[in-house]
């Protein structure tokens, strides 16, 4: 697993908006706007990509990101210790601002998957 930097908007904590926008191949401003004012909470973020033909593979949870190989479009909602951050993997590539040694050791909490269209 490798990591391609990508920032379109220069905001801190958008990870979400990011994440998705990648994954959709969606503009950032249009994501930033239809999730709305509190789209870092789960709730949210979740329901929108359930609606865009997301689903959940809970076969990583608990694993380092390391240690697992990503094939198609997920999203990646990983922590290590009280940082919790979104990201998109296209086949085995993280899309991202960060560096892949500070996200190498980050636990999966859930994996998006997207669904074949």
């Amino acid at each position: 697993m490798k990591v391609i930097y990508y920032n379109p908007v220069d905001e801190n904590g958008t990870c979400v908006i990011r994440s998705i926008s990648k994954a959709l191949k969606k503009d950032y401003n249009f994501v930033k706007k239809e999730l709305g004012i509190n789209y870092n909470d789960e709730s949210v973020f979740e329901g929108y990509l359930f609606k865009n033909g997301f689903i959940i593979d809970n076969n990583f949870k608990g694993k380092l990101l390391k240690d697992i190989s990503l094939k198609d479009i997920n999203i990646v909602f990983a922590h290590i210790n009280d940082w919790y951050h979104m990201m998109c993997v296209i086949d085995d590539i993280i899309y991202d601002k960060s560096n892949f040694n500070d996200l190498k050791d980050m636990k999966v909490i859930k994996i998006y998957k997207l669904k074949r269209r």
